[in-house]
């Protein structure tokens, strides 16, 4: 069988976003586990910044079958080219048996073998979180990818419980594969923290670690205003509030709530952080929390737990299920229960060591591997 892929996601904004890191990893796990199938990537981007990841994967399984399919296009002529279907993939070039497109769109193609992966409908449950350009186009395209695809891969049940209730799909059409983390986040030894890591983000005292794009969908708002509530009851409570993320769209609200805090000094915003320094950020901090209003999966609290890391996060959509009863779950918009649970775990030391037991055990049931054979079942 020839497995097409879309890594256009990838090949345009590189393999550190969420999307990103789906594609990425769930392609290198199905290259280790099946050494039958032949594998073509293929894509469209509009510059050379990231086509590094394509080769090195060629290179990386040089002993499986890999065709590289990719066609660097201008931005304008890939909107044309979206607008009018034509032409196909299958006139460049490209030919498989079926085509997963992991990141909601379909490229212009023949194959009527689509398996098409919805991460989340956000856009739809909260519109107020997006442009309305951006809502009106992508509820219309996905929707209209969703009728045509043969299956549908859903992160979680959540999501395919918002497919079934918004696009009328079958049930019987969607398959829920969970993600995972990468094997580089788990716990490390003492001996192998770097203190120069936190000293390079001027994080000079012990912490709490919140990831994600800056957007109001991550709901920072309501975590800086439980730290607001917490220093202004516990003047001895000597914490930062650290955010590690890209800064994304509808951002400002979030700044200005940090820059209107009177403990300001102590919430650091660190931009887009490099896995090899993220990893050690998770390991030395001292709690993970994540007020979410809305997760299609949530991979940030699983790296928090492949970590050891005790978790908080909110009680709403897929973080159920990626959580679970390893953390403390919250209700997001309440900023004083937020703050209340901060205080409950870091100053009961036996709740803390009680909660990284459990994370680093629900961690445990996810695994890449799994997530692509799992992948691998439904394009069979």
């Amino acid at each position: 069988m020839r497995i097409g892929i879309d890594i256009s996601t990838i090949l345009n904004h590189g393999q550190d976003i969420g999307a990103g890191r789906y594609i990425i990893n769930l392609v290198r796990n199905l290259l280790k586990i099946d050494k039958e199938n032949t594998y073509v990537l293929t894509g469209r981007y509009t510059s050379t910044e990231y086509l590094e990841i394509a080769y090195n994967l060629k290179k990386d399984f040089e002993n499986n079958k890999i065709e590289l399919k990719l066609y660097r296009t201008p931005q304008k002529k890939i909107d044309l080219w979206n607008r009018f279907k034509f032409p196909p993939i299958e006139f460049l070039g490209f030919k498989a048996d079926i085509l997963h497109c992991p990141d909601y769109l379909i490229p212009p193609t023949l194959n009527k073998n689509i398996v098409l992966t919805i991460h989340d409908l956000a856009f739809i449950r909260f519109p107020e979180f997006n442009f309305d350009w951006f809502i009106k186009k992508y509820t219309g395209e996905v929707k209209k990818n969703a009728y045509i695809s043969r299956k549908i891969i859903a992160d979680s049940k959540s999501t395919r419980n918002d497919i079934v209730r918004f696009f009328k799909i079958d049930p019987a059409k969607i398959e829920v594969v969970y993600l995972a983390a990468e094997n580089l986040f788990k716990k490390l030894p003492e001996k192998e923290k770097d203190r120069s890591v936190l000293k390079k983000y001027k994080i000079d005292k012990k912490y709490i670690l919140s990831v994600g794009t800056i957007e109001p969908r991550k709901n920072f708002i309501a975590l800086i205003k439980a730290f607001n509530h917490i220093k202004q009851k516990n003047t001895s409570f000597d914490y930062k509030i650290v955010i590690a993320g890209r800064t994304g769209w509808k951002s400002e609200a979030t700044y200005e709530e940090r820059e209107k805090s009177p403990y300001r000094e102590d919430i650091l915003f660190i931009g887009r952080v490099p896995d090899q320094d993220l990893v050690q950020i998770y390991n030395q901090a001292e709690l993970f929390v994540y007020p979410s209003l809305f997760e299609g999966f949530g991979l940030p609290p699983l790296e928090a737990m492949s970590c050891g890391l005790p978790v908080i996060a909110s009680n709403c959509s897929a973080l159920r299920e990626v959580v679970g009863d390893a953390g403390i779950l919250i209700p997001p918009n309440n900023h004083k229960e937020i703050s209340k649970q901060i205080l409950y775990v870091l100053k009961n030391e036996k709740i803390i060591e009680e909660l990284k037991e459990k994370s680093l055990n629900q961690a445990k049931k996810f695994n890449w591997v799994k997530t692509a054979q799992k992948t691998l079942d439904v394009y069979k």
